[in-house]
C-alpha cells in the first residue's frame, strides 16, 4: 500500500509551489482564476500544474526567476513544467 502521506511531502510544500505558480502566472500575464472560469483550464490541468510544480525540484531557480524580474513583457521560464500551458493562455 502507497504511503500517500509521505508522497505528498516528497513533492514539496503544496502552499509553497501554489504560490510560485501564481506568481509565475503574474509573470505570463495570466489570470489562474478567470482562466478557471471562463473554462480556458479546469480543475484538473490545474492541480496537474501544481504536482508537476511541486515534483519538478526548481523552487529555488523559479524564486530566483520572479525575484529578479522587473515587470517588461510577459514571460515565462522555460525550466517550468507548466510553461506550454502558460504559454496557451498567455494574451
Amino acid at each position: 500500500m502507497r504511503d500517500m502521506a509521505a508522497e505528498a511531502q516528497s513533492l514539496g510544500n503544496i502552499f509553497r509551489h501554489l504560490w510560485l505558480l501564481r506568481a509565475v502566472a503574474g509573470a505570463a500575464g495570466v489570470d489562474l482564476d478567470h482562466a478557471v472560469k471562463t473554462g480556458q483550464l479546469n480543475g484538473l490541468d490545474y492541480a496537474r500544474m501544481v504536482t508537476s510544480c511541486r515534483g519538478a525540484g526548481c523552487s529555488k531557480s523559479c524564486a530566483l526567476w520572479i525575484s529578479a524580474r522587473r515587470g517588461g513583457t510577459p514571460a515565462v521560464p522555460e525550466f517550468c513544467p507548466a510553461a506550454a500551458v502558460f504559454k496557451q493562455l498567455m494574451p
